[in-house]
């Protein structure tokens, strides 16, 4: 399924609860990414993809939504409940926030 970064917005206006899985690489996650994400970069997908919840939903990004396509196929392959966020970061209206990595 897709969605758009917009409308991820919304839903977070209303406190829906998500996961944000952000899949950019470390250094750009580090550089600016949505408050609540956890950074998982899609070049170490074979690390973590089996520590997730498969009974959570997962919002997947990147910045444009070329990495989180590709890692929504893989997380779909798995069983895992995802949302693409097609048009990634860049389509964000709302702030970003800088610094670690959380998870």
């Amino acid at each position: 399924m897709n969605m758009k970064a917009s409308a991820l917005k919304r839903q977070m206006d209303f406190e829906v609860p998500v996961n944000i899985v952000d899949v950019r690489e470390r250094d750009e996650f580090q550089e600016a990414h949505i408050a609540g994400a956890s950074n998982y970069p899609l070049s170490e997908i074979s690390e973590w993809i089996e520590t997730l919840d498969p009974e959570e939903e997962y919002i997947v990004l990147c910045r444009s939504g070329a990495r989180s396509t590709q890692a929504t196929w893989q997380m779909e392959a798995k069983g895992y409940k995802v949302v693409n966020i097609e048009d990634g970061l860049m389509s964000w209206p709302g702030e970003v926030v800088k610094g670690g990595n959380e998870q």
